[in-house]
């Protein structure tokens, strides 16, 4: 299985004294969960934001732990979303093209998003564990 993850989370995931992140980290680490990523301009831009997470994903593709999916078909796929509240066309293209079921994200309009177009579930604390 796999998931996204929403800029806004990157801090609280790589805060290790975050135990809202700590069920995602270890499914990460030891569960054979994988962070989906297609190198969107968007996606780099947010995360050439965050060098610290820059850095894990680096880390966490050569472990595995990263599903590559094609830039080219999330472009496509963005260029076809009508009709969202949020911002994000990137991300809801990205869970279309990569099928990821799973959002890692606070930003609500997108929850709103995913859930419409996607059928997916959203993660916010270890309470969605």
């Amino acid at each position: 299985m796999c998931l996204i993850l929403d800029a806004n989370k990157y801090s609280e995931l790589l805060d290790q004294n975050n135990e809202d992140m700590q069920p995602v980290r270890n499914w990460i680490q030891h569960d054979n969960g994988k962070i989906v990523y297609a190198p969107t301009e968007k996606l780099k831009t947010e995360l050439n934001k965050h060098q610290s997470m820059k850095n894990r994903i680096v880390e966490y593709r050569k472990a595995g732990q990263v599903k590559m999916i094609d830039e080219k078909e999330v472009n496509q796929a963005e260029i076809n979303l009508t009709g969202l509240v949020s911002n994000d066309s990137h991300i809801i293209a990205l869970a279309i093209v990569s099928k990821a079921k799973l959002l890692v994200s606070g930003d609500q309009d997108l929850h709103t998003d995913f859930k419409k177009t996607t059928n997916g579930r959203i993660y916010q604390n270890k309470r969605h564990k």
